[in-house]
């Protein structure tokens, strides 16, 4: 797969603001007239360029245009990059079969980007293609044999779930810990359930602890909600009704029900009805340590039960 250091050539740093734009002026300037002798790389870059406003303005109809220069060149990357293009209709319209014709030319050269997407879409049944369980964990594999972490959260999602493979919950949590060692936030969050549950692992409450913990400070509103009901319970951790309030409060913004049930608990029973995060848990603090708050009624076991959402492996791409 190909490495992006010669990406950095566009971002200057520790300049003055018009030096900067200078700068970057100049590479772009570089780039275009490499790409006009017909430099691949370049047409790559400019892509990139202009499908993030590296500077340049942001013009999706731009970064089409020279991600397919590349892509017709053969350049694996702006292929997979032209079929997310194509995948989400910036620059382009919409067009899935497109997708994946671009992520399949790509996925045979061996892109772990594009075999993930590949993968996804036959387990979507997206971009002309049959659902087929098989086939996606065929392509899953392909990638995660290559450290992606969104194709070992997916296909240790298989591996749970008996999709295209044997069921196996020992190789989904390895591959869950694989992923989430990537910073991969849907799989700390499902090991986090793995070690809760004890399936595939030995039950570890700590351990769930701290990747939940991981998990919830990338903002997972499952994770701080599993994480809150950890701390009110004292599971893996010492009971903190603060944290538990704070924690509550936070992953019921998402709208996610169990969150919000659990937090209308919890603020029932803290003195003032607090709306704030931060407040709730200076309140529920206090009224702890004066003997008032009761515990959360409401059936937080729920919290395992969390979605599985396939969707990152098309719209999550390491670039």
């Amino acid at each position: 797969m190909r490495k992006w250091g010669s990406l950095c050539l566009l971002v200057v740093t520790m300049c003055s603001f018009d030096r900067a734009s200078a700068q970057r002026a100049l590479a772009i300037a570089d780039l275009l007239r490499a790409a006009a002798h017909g430099n691949v790389q370049a047409e790559l870059m400019l892509g990139v360029a202009y499908e993030f406003g590296r500077g340049v303005t942001q013009d999706f109809n731009a970064a089409a245009h020279w991600y397919g220069k590349a892509a017709d060149a053969g350049d694996s990357h702006a292929q997979t990059l032209l079929g997310n293009l194509y995948a989400h209709g910036r620059g382009v319209l919409e067009d899935q079969a497109t997708a994946f014709k671009w992520y399949m030319r790509a996925a045979v050269d061996g892109d772990s980007a594009a075999q993930t997407n590949v993968g996804f879409m036959y387990f979507a049944g997206a971009g002309g293609v049959k659902r087929d369980y098989t086939e996606a964990a065929r392509w899953f594999q392909k990638a995660a044999a290559q450290h992606n972490p969104l194709a070992e959260s997916n296909l240790a999602t298989f591996y749970e779930e008996g999709l295209g493979v044997p069921q196996d919950a020992e190789k989904a949590a390895d591959l869950y810990l694989e992923a989430a060692k990537q910073g991969n936030v849907y799989s700390q969050r499902r090991l986090g359930w793995v070690y809760a549950q004890g399936v595939g692992r030995r039950q570890d409450w700590a351990e769930s602890v701290k990747w939940n913990r991981s998990a919830a400070g990338h903002g997972d509103p499952v994770a701080m909600n599993n994480l809150a009901y950890f701390y009110e319970r004292g599971l893996g951790v010492g009971r903190d009704m603060s944290q538990a309030a704070k924690l509550y409060c936070e992953a019921a913004q998402s709208k996610m029900p169990e969150a919000q049930q659990n937090w209308e608990a919890i603020r029932a029973s803290i003195q003032g009805q607090p709306q704030d995060c931060d407040e709730a848990a200076r309140r529920a603090a206090s009224d702890v340590a004066s003997g008032q708050t009761k515990e959360s009624t409401t059936a937080a076991s729920k919290t395992a039960a969390h979605p599985r959402n396939m969707s990152t492996a098309l719209i999550c791409i390491k670039r």
